[in-house]
C-alpha cells in the first residue's frame, strides 16, 4: 500500500473511531448499539496501521487481493448489521402493536368507568 494512501486511511480510521465516540458522548447514540461501530473502527485503524497484516489474510484465504477481501467483509458486516437491525424493528413495531391495544383498553374501561359513574 502506498504510504499516501496508508496515511488517509489512517487518518480516516481515527476519524471515523472520533466521531463514533462523540455520537456516543453527545447521547445520540447508545453504546450497546455502537459497539459494533467502535469494533469496526478499530479494525480500520489496526488495517491502515498494518496493511501486510491484511495481505497475508486475504492471501490465506485465496483471496487475490486486500481490496477484495475488504470489500467481501464489508458486505458481509453490513448485511449481518442490516439484518439485526431490522429484527429490532419488527420487535419495536411488535411492541408498539401492543402498546396501542393496551391503551384502547384503557380507554375502553374508562369510557365505561364514566359512563357509569353518571348513570349511577
Amino acid at each position: 500500500m502506498p504510504l499516501k494512501l496508508q496515511i488517509m486511511a489512517i487518518l480516516l480510521a481515527i476519524g471515523f473511531f472520533i466521531f463514533t465516540v462523540k455520537l456516543i458522548r453527545k447521547g445520540n447514540a447508545e453504546i450497546r448499539q455502537m459497539g459494533k461501530w467502535l469494533s469496526l473502527s478499530v479494525v480500520l485503524v489496526i488495517g491502515a496501521l498494518f496493511p501486510n497484516l491484511g495481505n497475508k489474510i486475504a492471501h490465506f484465504f485465496g483471496i487475490s487481493t486486500l481490496t477484495s477481501l475488504a470489500l467481501f467483509i464489508t458486505t458481509a458486516i453490513l448485511i449481518v448489521f442490516s439484518l439485526t437491525t431490522h429484527i429490532s424493528l419488527i420487535n419495536a413495531e411488535r411492541h408498539n402493536k401492543k402498546l396501542t391495544q393496551e391503551v384502547s383498553l384503557m380507554k375502553k374501561e374508562l369510557s365505561d368507568l364514566q359512563r357509569k359513574s353518571k348513570e349511577g
